[in-house]
């Protein structure tokens, strides 16, 4: 063990370390956020309460990612809730977690008809006009199970806690989502995709530094594959995507025992679309920069705000994302630590 943690570490750290963990897995392609792979202790579970706003002026591209509110010739805005409950776990004797989402809000485009294809026009709408629609609800809920591959012994005791000293850590995830959400046949804009969807991710992670609340970082990239089912009533006809190829990156740092930063990239591509079997619309190709902060306000509560916006990809789009998220996370065995040094 490094000499420097032999001598700092202490059951009053246990906790806290246990407890600062970010929690991964939105119901929507999006990001999962710094520090979303960091490991807990067998036991441990935790629940995630987020607002998302979701701004995406699409008023010059014919891009078009329903999954991520993106409609050709629109500006969009999305408000959105995040409830997530996730546990960690030893399974296949490897640190895991299982997590559940559930979603919802409003989303609310402003849609310019002047040069859109015939194809994503309702019914009702007048090509070269300009119309609004909005859709509101619950969005699909999703489940993602994530396996440590490498790189992390089961954490399954405090002892466990204390010596852990991660390097490089590998993980295999998958995401499922379930087509639950709102939604209307006769609208382009929906809150819901009614197809299945999923994700295939190796989230990888690069600790340096002493691994001591206030003394770490981390370097993190999670490599991932979005696939969607087909959509067979998208304005009463058939809507099919190519996988989304998605790059998310975190580089994290600890100012204090309590506060840690992150500047983070991500980066989206492919996702061309077919209606009817005819290719419409362009393949997304977007980068995003952005900063996350961190605060510990307890043991177990934590309180982040991330904010990105797209700095490189299709000039002709403007995206930005706002989130504030609010982790509690708990830990029976740690609890139980904990007042048992207080009565001493």
């Amino acid at each position: 063990m490094n000499i420097k943690n032999k001598h700092t570490r202490s059951l009053k750290v246990i906790a806290p370390l246990a407890m600062s963990l970010t929690f991964s897995g939105t119901a929507l392609a999006v990001d999962d956020g710094a520090r979303a792979y960091w490991k807990g202790r067998d036991g441990t579970e935790v629940v995630s309460f987020q607002y998302l706003n979701l701004d995406m002026q699409a008023s010059d591209t014919q891009q078009f990612a329903p999954d991520q509110y993106i409609y050709p010739n629109a500006d969009t805005e999305a408000s959105l809730f995040v409830a997530s409950w996730a546990r960690h776990m030893t399974l296949f004797n490897r640190p895991s977690s299982f997590a559940i989402n559930l979603a919802g809000g409003s989303v609310d485009a402003d849609i310019n008809t002047r040069f859109a294809a015939p194809e994503y026009l309702p019914s009702s709408v007048t090509p070269g006009t300009s119309y609004s629609q909005s859709s509101s609800g619950f969005a699909d809920p999703s489940m993602q199970l994530d396996v440590n591959l490498f790189g992390t012994p089961p954490l399954k005791s405090n002892v466990d806690l204390l010596n852990y000293e991660p390097t490089f850590t590998l993980d295999a995830a998958v995401m499922l989502g379930v087509p639950l959400g709102e939604y209307d046949n006769k609208k382009l804009v929906n809150i819901g995709l009614n197809r299945w969807w999923g994700r295939l991710a190796l989230p990888m992670v690069y600790h340096f530094g002493v691994f001591n609340p206030g003394q770490r970082s981390s370097f993190e990239v999670t490599p991932s594959v979005w696939l969607f089912g087909e959509n067979d009533d998208f304005l009463g006809q058939n809507l099919e995507n190519d996988p989304l190829l998605q790059l998310e990156a975190h580089l994290t740092h600890d100012f204090t025992p309590g506060f840690y930063g992150s500047l983070d990239l991500l980066y989206r591509s492919g996702f061309d679309s077919e209606i009817n079997g005819t290719v419409v619309g362009d393949e997304l190709d977007i980068g995003n920069l952005g900063f996350t902060l961190n605060y510990q306000a307890t043991d177990n509560l934590s309180i982040r705000t991330a904010f990105s916006s797209n700095v490189f990809g299709d000039s002709d789009l403007d995206t930005s994302t706002l989130r504030l998220q609010f982790v509690y996370a708990w830990n029976t065995a740690s609890e139980n630590a904990k007042r048992l040094k207080k009565g001493h």
